[in-house]
């Protein structure tokens, strides 16, 4: 059973997951054949998983067999369990309690492809319009209080499974870094009535220095305090809280930038190991006016020191100006 941990000295919390060392890898192996177990996610290997939680499939086609293009399956090792157990420790200075949530993976084609570079435009929209879907689903459940929708590309960021596909979580709270963000916007927006967010698109906009992209309905941009090297939002021009109450239509443009941003990285860094989240607003705080929802590309090219580990404090050598430019120049 995980256990949800919290720190006494700096109320940091942790999840101990000890289940997940035993996921299989294959990433990190050889490249002999011969020693490359088959892919559980691969089409055809549908009793590999557990029983899947929904698939956009053809006509016809039973569940848990071949036909579909995208697969959500619950994680064999998840981080979080949907259990009613106790607390483990009922200290309210040492607090342990059950890590309770969801964890299901979103497996995004039924070959076995290593890039969503690969993917066209088409498929990316039924990937982006399936976690949509079950974000609006989980988000029924008022247990969960807070979702995360997360890709690992390449093994320095954290992939163990080399086919693609990115991973839901649902949390029973509220992460503290997503409570600092929602309590900061809600701050701005005390004082001035506006959205930061809105106020950040617009300067940037303005200044077209730190621009990758722009589409009628969303910016791809290098934030001004960036944790890492190229690392870019794509965020709506438009007002918009809550990434589940996306259109139809917006989800198709935001596929077209997304795609556009995964060739540029591809073609600039050849490739780089890289995360990408997505940060919506709570379920909870579902009608609040301050929060404008966005999606994060985090490129791995150097992982943390001493100084990150010691101070908390990201250390990035490339300007975000920098960055922008040279993806901005990338012709795809």
């Amino acid at each position: 059973m995980p256990e949800l941990r919290k720190d006494p000295i700096t109320g940091r919390s942790v999840i101990i997951a000890g289940e997940r060392a035993k996921r299989p890898r294959q990433l990190g192996k050889t490249s002999d054949t011969e020693d490359i177990d088959p892919c559980p996610l691969c089409a055809g290997n549908e009793t590999m998983t557990l029983p899947e939680v929904m698939a956009v499939r053809g006509e016809n086609t039973p569940a848990n067999s071949t036909g579909w293009s995208v697969r959500v399956v619950p994680n064999k090792y998840p981080a979080l369990v949907d259990s009613d157990e106790k607390s483990l420790l009922p200290d309210p200075t040492f607090e342990s309690h059950p890590a309770l949530g969801v964890h299901e993976v979103i497996v995004e084609s039924p070959e076995h492809l290593t890039s969503m570079g690969i993917l066209g435009v088409e498929q990316i929209t039924q990937i982006l319009r399936v976690y949509r879907g079950r974000m609006v689903d989980l988000q029924k459940d008022p247990r969960w209080r807070y979702m995360l929708l997360y890709k690992n590309h390449g093994e320095r960021a954290g992939a163990t499974f080399e086919h693609i596909h990115s991973q839901l979580i649902a949390l029973s709270t509220v992460p503290e870094l997503a409570a600092r963000e929602i309590n900061g916007a809600k701050r701005y927006h005390q004082s001035t009535g506006g959205c930061i967010y809105c106020a950040m698109i617009e300067r940037e906009l303005g200044q077209r220095e730190r621009l990758v992209s722009i589409l009628e309905e969303f910016v791809a941009l290098c934030p001004l305090a960036p944790r890492f090297a190229y690392e870019t939002w794509i965020v709506p021009k438009n007002h918009a809280v809550a990434f589940e109450q996306t259109s139809d239509r917006d989800i198709s443009s935001l596929a077209h930038i997304l795609w556009q941003l995964i060739a540029k990285l591809n073609r600039a860094l050849d490739n780089p190991p890289f995360n990408y989240l997505i940060q919506s607003l709570p379920g909870q705080e579902s009608n609040a006016i301050f929060y404008h929802w966005r999606m994060e590309i985090l490129p791995q090219i150097a992982g943390a020191a001493g100084f990150e580990w010691g101070t908390g404090m990201h250390l990035n050598s490339v300007t975000p100006e920098n960055a922008a430019r040279l993806l901005r120049d990338a012709t795809v």
